[in-house]
């Protein structure tokens, strides 16, 4: 099977741990991430391999790698993905806007190596791991559902919209696991928010 490098340029926080650990679960000992910090070491290797050097500066074989990237102008087939191929994934939180960072950060560094898009929509980093694993396992792009900006209920009365796609695996979408009960104690449930209010937030207009 192939492997999936995720190029780790965030800080760890409870949502990034959440794609991360959602990421493993599907791509089990062939994730590895790269750029990775001697303080943060320890704990990404309970998840994955663990390299400190950039996949732009590691060696490893360019012409076996693929880079995913929302403006490459080919789409990843199953056909592209050899046993030994790696997809590499930015580690980066993605903006409602996608603003270019994994061209800006990956894939202007690395010549040599193919570029490939998952289709139009903008995904977490968990989703489109997911979307590449699907494909690597035989599916293409078209086969695979998503729903873009799906809405989550967080209680009887209050729901939040994510600002990005989530791919769906036999009808149902695969939500980041733990990511409900983030939302709830980032938001502090206890406290009297509006819906209106949770709606700013998550368009990044209001702090709470």
């Amino acid at each position: 099977m192939a492997y999936l490098v995720i190029e780790h340029l965030e800080e760890i926080s409870e949502w990034l741990w959440l794609e991360y650990s959602h990421v493993s679960k599907w791509w089990g000992n062939k994730l590895i991430f790269t750029n990775v910090r001697e303080d943060e070491r320890e704990k990404l290797a309970k998840l994955g391999n663990v390299v400190s050097e950039s996949v732009v500066r590691f060696p490893f074989d360019r012409s076996k790698i693929i880079v995913l990237d929302l403006q490459a102008e080919e789409e990843l087939k199953p056909e592209d993905i050899e046993e030994d191929t790696i997809i590499v994934v930015g580690g980066i939180l993605g903006d409602a806007v996608p603003k270019g960072r994994t061209k800006e950060f990956i894939t202007s560094k690395m010549d040599g190596v193919k570029v490939r898009h998952i289709g139009k929509p903008q995904y977490s980093i968990d989703g489109a791991s997911i979307v590449a694993k699907l494909i690597a396992d035989g599916k293409r792009l078209k086969e695979i559902e998503y729903e873009e900006n799906p809405t989550i209920r967080l209680d009887e009365f209050s729901e939040i919209t994510l600002h990005y796609a989530v791919p769906k695996f036999d009808g149902k979408l695969l939500l980041t696991p733990g990511l409900i009960e983030l939302q709830k104690k980032m938001l502090g449930f206890d406290e009297d928010i509006s819906d209106e209010e949770l709606v700013e937030f998550f368009e990044g207009k209001k702090e709470i």
